[in-house]
């Protein structure tokens, strides 16, 4: 441990792994994390949305950033401000998340329109997750090719300091679980706020550029610039339908929206690209959240669930996610040994059949099995939300992470990553809609007069939910997934990678991989047959739920 420390420092620079610990230990492991668990008691016992349809729409709105990140890309690739693609777009991002942290923690936003207000607050929290996190990933990139005898040191340097953080962040809520939710934000204000120190210290090691719109990359590179632009209004139209239309209205425009966008990505994009990204969609929209049936089921309250498990929230949202962050590693190893190297298709299949029987463990819960012999309803949670499905998550989460990063074409890591990345996001968020309308339609009711819950068709929602659609998916793998293993190049085994050129390709000499070349630039520009002309894949999906 000590030698890899001594080797990160000496290849990088102490400077910029700060800057990494800011981010994926600060912001992302532990601002945007405890911001997660405060959703719950925030909405539910501060607001009093009892609601299970309404709380699962706003719980949407709070994962759409995600999906906004090859917009921001863009935009930050453009339009660089004050000389910089990346350094003033960071600290804006610290500013709307500081400013959202303060207002949730101390202002009376509370009820305004009903809950309106706090949602937005939340999805802009998330902003400044998301964009920190979009705008790291072309710095650590570009490093990564100046030193290639690094290896994967960067990746695992990143993924460690997320886990830890998330880690630590269940510590904490256990600290402030039973106490006003707006502590939570009163914790999460200076985590977010520190990230401008490092950023405004110079320790990202951008270099300047001359200022302007780069029109001509849109004109280069005009599909790349659609499709995200696409994806981007799709989103906000989506956070829109969350916070003020139907629940029908936001499944059907979600499910509209996401056949449309799979569509221009079959027509606009090489076959093996544009069945990736319909795939990934697919994968996560099928796996739809109901997040406001369960919250309610677990720790409602004996006039709310007179049988059910009644956890308290310190339980529910500190040590289970503790123990689930540690599964999680030990999902990782998991598949490291026993799926690392086989077909794409069989580690996407069995992961899915894993993750479905996983699922199926809440079902267990509800209809009180674990009780039946003798096992207590906190036993029987940590072993199956906590520690089970958190192993079968990450372990569908490893061959999806391989599969994104070898579709990476040199040189394109940025445009291709944040499309496919942001395809799997989206899906995540048109599955909370979908997640709305199934509650609404199994009749999940959680008022908030104090009278009984009803929580009578929970388990086939769940079985439909958690069951029944992710199955859909296992058939579509043989069909949008490469038949070749995990270790295969796979252009030299699809033989389309010709088609998929960007305009331009840069190393990032202006702060990062970039979404197309700036030749004007001479210093800046790097052609992709050269040296640091092809920078290495990304490390992972977001974390969003």
């Amino acid at each position: 441990m000590i030698a890899f420390g001594r080797r990160m420092v000496d290849n990088f620079g102490w400077r910029f792994l700060l800057l990494l610990a800011s981010v994926y230990f600060g912001v992302k492991g532990l601002a945007y994390r405890i911001a997660h668990a405060a959703f719950l008691p925030y909405f539910r016992f501060k607001l009093g949305v009892d609601n299970a349809t309404r709380f699962q729409s706003l719980f949407t709105v709070f994962l759409l950033p995600w999906s906004l990140k090859p917009f921001l890309g863009m935009l930050s690739d453009v339009l660089p401000i004050g000389g910089y693609h990346k350094r003033w777009y960071i600290q804006a991002s610290v500013v709307v998340g500081v400013l959202a942290c303060a207002l949730l923690a101390a202002a009376p936003v509370g009820k305004v329109a009903g809950g309106v207000l706090a949602a937005v607050l939340f999805f802009l929290i998330t902003v400044e997750t998301a964009a920190s996190d979009l705008l790291l990933e072309g710095m650590y990139s570009e490093k990564m090719v100046a030193v290639p005898e690094s290896g994967s040191d960067m990746v695992t340097t990143v993924w460690s300091l997320y886990q830890v953080g998330t880690f630590f962040s269940a510590l904490v809520v256990a600290g402030v679980a039973d106490q006003d939710p707006a502590n939570f934000f009163w914790v999460c204000l200076p985590i977010a706020g520190q990230l401008a120190l490092p950023v405004g210290a110079g320790w990202l090691g951008e270099k300047s550029v001359v200022g302007g719109f780069r029109r001509e990359k849109i004109s280069a590179n005009g599909r790349y610039f659609f499709l995200g632009s696409m994806m981007g209004a799709s989103a906000i139209g989506l956070g829109a339908a969350s916070l003020w239309a139907s629940v029908l209205t936001q499944a059907v425009y979600s499910i509209i929206v996401g056949v449309v966008l799979c569509g221009m990505s079959l027509w606009l994009l090489p076959p093996m690209h544009g069945r990736a990204h319909v795939y990934m969609f697919l994968t996560c929209a099928l796996n739809a959240n109901i997040r406001g049936a369960l919250d309610p089921f677990y720790t409602g309250d004996a006039k709310c669930n007179p049988t059910g498990p009644r956890f308290g929230l310190r339980f529910y949202l500190s040590w289970s996610a503790a123990v689930g962050s540690v599964a999680g590693l030990a999902g990782i190893a998991i598949f490291q040994v026993f799926l690392a190297r086989t077909w794409y298709r069989r580690a996407f299949w069995t992961t899915t059949l894993l993750q479905v029987a996983a699922g199926a463990m809440d079902i267990l819960i509800v209809e009180r099995v674990n009780r039946r012999f003798g096992i207590s309803d906190k036993a029987a949670y940590l072993l199956g939300d906590s520690i089970v499905q958190d192993v079968v998550l990450m372990m569908d989460a490893m061959p999806q992470i391989v599969l994104l990063s070898k579709l990476c074409p040199p040189g394109m890591e940025a445009v291709v990553y944040s499309l496919l990345a942001g395809f799997a996001n989206f899906g995540e968020a048109v599955a909370s809609s979908i997640g709305s309308l199934a509650i609404d339609q199994f009749g999940i009711r959680t008022p908030d007069d104090g009278t009984r819950c009803d929580f009578d068709n929970l388990s086939w929602l769940i079985f439909f939910c958690h069951v029944f659609l992710p199955v859909l998916t296992v058939p579509l793998t043989f069909v949008l997934v490469p038949a070749a293993k995990m270790t295969d190049d796979l252009f030299a085994v699809a033989g389309d990678g010709s088609g998929y050129e960007l305009g331009d390709v840069t190393d990032g000499g202006e702060g990062g991989v970039s979404w197309g070349g700036d030749p004007a630039e001479p210093d800046t520009w790097v052609a992709p047959h050269e040296t640091g002309g092809a920078p290495p894949s990304l490390p992972a999906l977001d974390d969003v739920a």
